[in-house]
Formats: structure tokens, C-alpha cells, sequence
């Protein structure tokens, strides 16, 4: 469950839904869940000591799931399914088989590097046993109009009807995606058995500037006071770090881009963060550079703004934090989470725009499914960069699937996007 990004998609999608149970084992999470969505399906309790007949008990129709991500990063062990934090997800693949009142549909959302994972594979043969479908998905918020670097791993598997044949378009009859057997996901394409991940079924959406997404400095300071801290960085960490050779990353108002928010956003010396310069005409023109890091320096790649002395930067708002992240205005904290609380949780969290996409995807019966309408702060982005007449957002109806984004495979994720058949 976390903060609640899959019950914020949800409601964002627009889809018919009832929400049946919501579990997370984290006390912060379920303040932030709480406050936002109340607390009747709200279950602290770990999944993993869930019986079959628990799960039955709900008699869902969908789950949605986002299992810890750090068995499957880069900077991790890489520990797979041997990792303990797996255990909730290989619970539920084990038991799937089991119940006598299956989920019919599945969402899950990861980071890219677990399509590779021995806990894939399990899940999957989970449901390549039960006759299963399945589209899988490498996107970034980028294509979605946001300007911000989150590129991530999605599966939306369904399950056979009565029949057994299981459904390959929306309610209009139109393919939006490329649906496979589960089995056939399994087995891979090319010789080193990669899966096939796809890309958004339109062409990129080049997103706003990000000064669309920051507050004015007298809302930075409103801000400052509710959370009783500075977003600005000293003077003194950035040194230190500068002298040590380390990096930032630091953005301009008009970057059409943005770090990756993790859990250890705003906790610097520690990690990465996104830093935003404070004044820009104090600071003036910075030196730029390619960036040389995991990301690589292909298409798609961010530039380096390199800071010197006196420069002064500050940390993203939990605020502009949400709205990278697809998150509605009305998401809001309990007052006493501080910034590194809520700032954690939104890296610890997911992109609603884009999950809001997939559940139109995944549960078309609500309607046929067109280009998932970005939140208004995006659409009033948009509308202000296009041309007059040109659509705010990219049609989706009728578009054959699209291969995922090479750039994903230029920064350095690894050779793990494969071309469709057809594409």
C-alpha cells in the first residue's frame, strides 16, 4: 500500500473500484495513507502470513502490487528472490495456484532490472500454469509529459476468460498494447532470452520546463515554516562534497528534466537528490557538462549544471515532489511528518500518471482506453509549449504497440529493451 500511489491511481483513472484491503507493515505509511483515504481497508500486517484463505476472503478482483524494489537495483546486492524483502511477492506466487478465488487481473510495478529477476519468473510461472496473459512495460514519467527521470518496470497480466481465450484490445476493439501468453513472456525473444518490454503507444511527449512544477519562493517559504527546516542545502555539505569529487544534480527552471527521487532524498551528504538553484540570477551562468554516471551519456541523457562556491541550492519540496510524482493537489502530509519523512515516502513511492494510464489498460470495461490525460498542471504546461491547434495529448486509439524507448537502453540500463515483432 505505502503512501497510497495505487489507491491515487485509481481514483485518477477514473475506473469503478472498490478497494478491498491495503497492506503495509510501515507506521509512517499508514499515517500518510490514513490521512489521505481513511483507514477502513487499511491491514498492518505483513503479506507473507496471509493463508489462502485470507486471500479468499476478499474475493478480489484485482491486485495491485509494488514489491520492494532494492532485491532488483543497480546499487544494490542484486539478491533476487534470496533477498527476505522478495518474500511477500514469492508468498503470493506460491499461492496463487492454491486459491479458490483468484485475482483475475494483475498489476506490477518495479524498476527496470526485474524483468530479469528469478522472482519474475516465478510469479510468472505462477500464471503461464493457470493460461494467463500478459504486456510488459519499460516508461519513464518523461513520456507521460512530466519532467522527471523515473524509468521503471510494468506487467499487467490477465486471466483467460470462461472460454479460455482472454482479451487482446480495449472496449472499442482497439489494441493499445501487445498482449502475450504468460508462457510466451517466459520464454523471451533472442538468443540470450531477453522479455519484450514495451514502450507508450505514442510518440514521446516532449514535457514542460520544470519551472512549471516549482513554487513560488513566498509557497517555499509557507512550506519552510509547516515543516519547521530549511529546503536549503549549507554551504558547507556542498563543499565538502565538491572537494571530494562527488556530484550533484542540479537543475535550472527551464530543465525539462529531473533526477530520480529515492528514499534518500534530501539527506545529503547521503545519495543523490535532485537540487534546484535558489536564485538564479544571484548565481548566474554554470558551467555544463555531460553526465558521466549509470545513466550513461546516450540519448536521453542529463547534463551536469557544476556548482562552484557561493552557489546556493536548495532540495524539491515535498509539493514539487508530488507533482513530478502524478500525484493530485489534494495528496497532502500529517503535519508532524517532517521533510525527510515525506520526502522518503515519495521515493519510496510510484508514478500515478503513469499507473493511472495502466489500470485504463488493464480494466477496459470502464471504456475504451485513449492517451491517458496528464494531471492539469501538465495539460496548462502543455497548452502553453504547443502550437495552436496542435492536441495536448498524443492519440493512443487504434496506434499499433510501440517498442519501448531505446533511451532507456542509451543510459545504461543495459541491453534489456528488445524490439517487437512487427515494430
Amino acid at each position: 500500500a505505502g503512501m497510497g500511489g495505487m489507491r491515487a491511481a485509481g481514483i485518477e483513472s477514473g475506473v469503478p473500484m472498490e478497494v478491498v484491503a491495503a497492506y503495509e507493515i510501515s507506521e509512517i505509511c499508514s499515517e500518510a495513507y490514513r490521512h489521505n483515504y481513511g483507514a477502513s481497508e487499511w491491514r498492518l500486517k505483513t503479506i507473507e502470513r496471509l493463508s489462502v484463505e485470507d486471500l479468499d476472503a476478499h474475493h478480489a478482483d484485482v491486485w495491485l502490487m509494488s514489491p520492494p524494489c532494492q532485491p532488483f537495483t543497480r546499487s544494490g546486492l542484486r539478491q533476487d528472490h534470496e533477498d527476505t524483502r522478495t518474500q511477500p511477492l514469492l508468498h503470493l506466487s506460491k499461492v496463487l495456484g492454491e486459491m479458490r478465488y483468484p485475482p483475475r487481473k494483475l498489476l506490477v510495478e518495479n524498476v527496470i532490472g526485474f524483468e530479469r529477476s528469478e522472482s519474475r519468473r516465478r510469479l510468472l510461472g505462477a500464471l503461464a500454469a493457470r493460461g494467463w496473459c500478459g504486456a510488459e512495460f519499460a516508461l519513464d514519467p518523461e513520456h507521460f509529459g512530466l519532467p522527471n527521470r523515473r524509468p521503471r518496470y510494468y506487467g499487467l497480466f490477465q486471466a483467460p476468460d470462461d472460454d479460455g481465450a482472454w482479451r487482446a484490445a480495449d472496449a472499442a476493439g482497439e489494441q493499445v498494447c501487445h498482449w502475450r501468453s504468460v508462457a510466451e513472456l517466459l520464454e523471451g525473444e533472442g538468443p540470450d532470452g531477453e522479455p519484450t518490454l514495451q514502450g507508450a503507444p505514442w510518440q514521446a511527449v516532449s514535457p514542460p520546463p520544470l519551472s512549471q512544477f516549482l513554487q513560488a519562493p513566498e509557497e517555499i517559504a509557507r512550506e519552510e515554516a509547516e515543516l519547521r527546516c530549511s529546503l536549503e542545502v549549507s554551504q558547507e555539505i556542498l563543499k565538502d562534497r565538491h572537494d571530494r569529487g562527488g556530484k550533484f544534480d542540479i537543475h535550472l527552471r527551464s530543465d525539462c528534466t529531473s533526477a530520480c527521487l529515492t528514499k534518500v532524498n534530501g539527506r545529503l551528504p547521503k545519495g543523490f537528490s535532485p537540487l534546484v538553484v535558489v536564485d538564479e540570477a544571484e548565481a548566474g551562468p554554470l558551467e555544463q557538462r555531460p553526465k558521466v554516471s549509470a545513466q550513461g551519456d546516450g540519448p536521453g541523457a542529463a547534463t551536469d549544471h557544476v556548482w562552484r562556491p557561493g552557489v546556493r541550492l536548495r532540495y524539491l519540496s515535498p509539493v514539487e515532489q508530488l507533482r513530478l510524482m502524478g500525484y493530485p493537489d489534494s495528496y497532502s502530509f500529517p503535519a508532524r511528518l517532517g521533510f525527510r519523512e515525506r520526502s522518503s515516502l515519495i521515493g519510496n513511492s510510484l508514478n500515478v500518471c503513469i499507473v493511472s494510464w495502466l489500470l485504463r489498460v488493464l480494466l477496459p470495461d470502464a471504456g475504451s482506453v485513449v492517451a491517458p490525460e496528464p494531471p492539469p498542471r501538465v495539460l496548462a504546461a502543455l497548452a502553453a509549449t504547443s502550437s495552436p491547434g496542435s492536441p495536448l495529448a498524443p492519440p493512443c486509439g487504434g496506434a499499433a504497440p510501440r517498442c519501448a524507448d531505446p533511451a532507456l537502453v542509451e543510459r545504461g540500463w543495459g541491453p534489456r529493451v528488445r524490439q517487437l515483432r512487427g515494430c
